[in-house]
C-alpha cells in the first residue's frame, strides 16, 4: 500500500522539473567561489564539490533499477534526467579542473599519465560523452537495439 501511494506520488510529479532542481546545488557552489566564500583553496573546493555530486547522481542514477527490484520503487522514467544531469556536473568539474587548475592543455596528458584517479576519472568522462549524446528520444529511436549495448557503458 505505501510502495503503491509513493509511486502514485512520483507519477505526478513532471520529468522536467529535475532539469531545473538539480542544477541548483552546482549553482550555489558556484555562487559561493565567485563571492569568495570557498576557503582558502577554493578552485579544489569548486572541484570536490561538483565532481561529488556527479558521483552522488551517478550512483542515484544505477540505483533505479535495483531500487525497483527490491523494494518496486519506480523511478525509471527520472533516469534519463538524472543520468543527464550527472554528465553536466561530470563536465563542470572537468572544466574546472582544466580551465582554473591546469590552466592549459600541455598540462592535461602529463596529469593523465602521472595520477591514475585522474586516469580513470577522465576515462569515465570520455566514456559518457556517448552516453550524453544519445540520452534522446531520436537517438533511442534510430540506435534500436544498440542504444540498450551502448547506454550499458554507464557501468564502467
Amino acid at each position: 500500500m505505501l510502495i503503491q501511494w509513493i509511486n502514485t506520488g512520483l507519477r505526478k510529479i513532471p520529468t522536467w522539473m529535475l532539469y531545473l532542481i538539480l542544477p541548483i546545488p552546482g549553482l550555489l557552489v558556484i555562487a559561493a567561489g565567485l563571492t569568495d566564500n570557498l576557503g582558502p583553496e577554493p578552485i579544489n573546493e569548486l572541484e570536490e564539490e561538483l565532481g561529488e555530486f556527479a558521483l552522488k547522481l551517478l550512483i542515484l542514477g544505477l540505483a533505479i533499477s535495483p531500487l525497483l527490484h527490491f523494494t518496486r520503487i519506480n523511478l525509471v522514467r527520472f533516469r534519463r534526467a538524472i543520468g543527464v544531469m550527472a554528465f553536466a556536473y561530470v563536465t563542470a568539474h572537468f572544466l574546472v579542473w582544466f580551465v582554473l587548475d591546469l590552466q592549459g592543455l600541455t598540462q592535461i596528458w602529463t596529469e593523465i599519465v602521472k595520477r591514475p584517479y585522474v586516469t580513470v576519472g577522465f576515462a569515465g568522462f570520455v566514456a559518457m560523452i556517448p552516453l550524453a549524446i544519445t540520452s534522446n528520444d531520436l537517438s533511442v529511436r534510430r540506435l534500436g537495439r544498440f542504444w540498450r549495448i551502448l547506454h550499458r557503458l554507464t557501468y564502467l
